[in-house]
């Protein structure tokens, strides 16, 4: 392949004018590329992908420029070293399939064919209550009634991937070397150890993932089998963290990141006397409280009128959930509040 055929046949991928004959050869090319090249190429850098793809032609296969036009690549040959090529780019998509998911967490649900059947199982809930789904590497998940997951028996060495219909609580085992994903029918999550809630409406065509610990990504989930056009296409995706939600509407197209109903305090279990204590004020200026509802609950709470800095609080509010905190506080100072996205805002009346 000619360096200006490359170059002209990555353009041509990007404005979707490609044959089925030149996806092949681009969903080959794209697999020749490893971890480190991937991390090293950055969103709309078409330069430098194109300058990895055109080194590791060069050095997985010993055709020079002059070899073979891009034409002929397309078109059935006997020679050798192109069988080669062929054979390695499609080993290296089965390979690489692991990494690149790692790094860019959007594949069809599909990947259940990459595994073995026979390493497959499936659990549905049948029953009227919660059923408890123990994962090989010390993973639970809670599933709920008239849902079902499917996942490996073994999991592969660089990843955990489950697929999920219905509702399930997961508990993730931590390991940040084995990345956990769950499908469902709209959206892909991605933790490495944390525990959050999947929900999924069928009539609605909504997904629910509510975050209890740790941090999760939330992307969709797209019916596509080439990845390149991720690494110049705006991807849309959420990051959460605890006492976050997020909703993707198949509708809109999007999400609608906020607050839980009911945030829960994220400081270690078994620290609930000096959890308490740290909600007993005296004279306490407005910043002090304010710090400790953010590190307790791990919400950024905005105060938008300087004046309601010069303000102190007296209180004990160690046994009211979080709005009920706020609404004393509020009350107290004159002010209200408002949420805003996975923020909250503390105005003057």
């Amino acid at each position: 392949m000619k360096r200006q055929a490359l170059h002209s046949l990555l353009e041509k991928y990007l404005q979707n004018k490609c044959s089925d004959e030149e996806l092949i050869v681009i969903e080959k090319l794209y697999g020749m590329l490893d971890r480190d090249d991937l991390e090293e190429i950055y969103p709309n850098e078409l330069p430098t992908l194109e300058q990895k793809l055109w080194d590791r032609i060069n050095l997985e296969t010993c055709i020079s420029d002059e070899d073979m036009s891009f034409e002929d690549e397309l078109k059935p040959v006997k020679r050798l070293p192109a069988i080669i090529w062929f054979a390695a780019a499609a080993i290296s998509i089965l390979t690489l399939f692991t990494g690149y998911l790692f790094l860019y967490n959007h594949q069809n649900p599909q990947y259940l064919k990459f595994q073995s059947l026979a390493n497959m199982l499936e659990k549905k809930n049948n029953n009227p209550t919660p059923l408890e789904i123990k994962l090989e590497d010390g993973s639970i998940v809670i599933l709920q009634p008239n849902s079902s997951l499917s996942y490996p028996q073994h999991f592969s060495p660089g990843t955990r991937e489950v697929s999920l219909s219905g509702e399930g609580y997961f508990l993730i085992s931590k390991n940040p070397h084995r990345p956990f994903f769950v499908y469902n029918k709209n959206v892909i999550t991605r933790v490495v150890g944390t525990s959050f809630i999947i929900k999924a409406n069928p009539h609605t065509e909504e997904t629910q993932v509510i975050v209890k610990t740790g941090k999760v990504m939330v992307s969709r989930n797209e019916d596509q089998h080439l990845h390149l056009k991720h690494l110049f296409d705006q991807e849309k995706k959420v990051i959460l963290t605890p006492n976050q939600k997020t909703t993707y509407t198949k509708d809109n197209d999007d999400f609608k990141t906020t607050l839980v109903a009911d945030p829960i305090p994220i400081s270690p279990a078994g620290d609930k006397k000096a959890t308490k204590s740290n909600y007993i004020f005296d004279e306490a200026p407005l910043t002090e409280v304010l710090n400790q509802l953010q590190a307790s609950y791990g919400i950024e709470i905005i105060i938008e009128d300087q004046e309601l800095y010069n303000n102190t609080f007296t209180g004990d509010i160690s046994k009211q959930n979080l709005y009920k905190k706020l609404d004393l506080l509020c009350h107290t100072i004159k002010a209200h509040y408002e949420i805003s996205g996975t923020k909250i805002i503390i105005k003057t009346k």
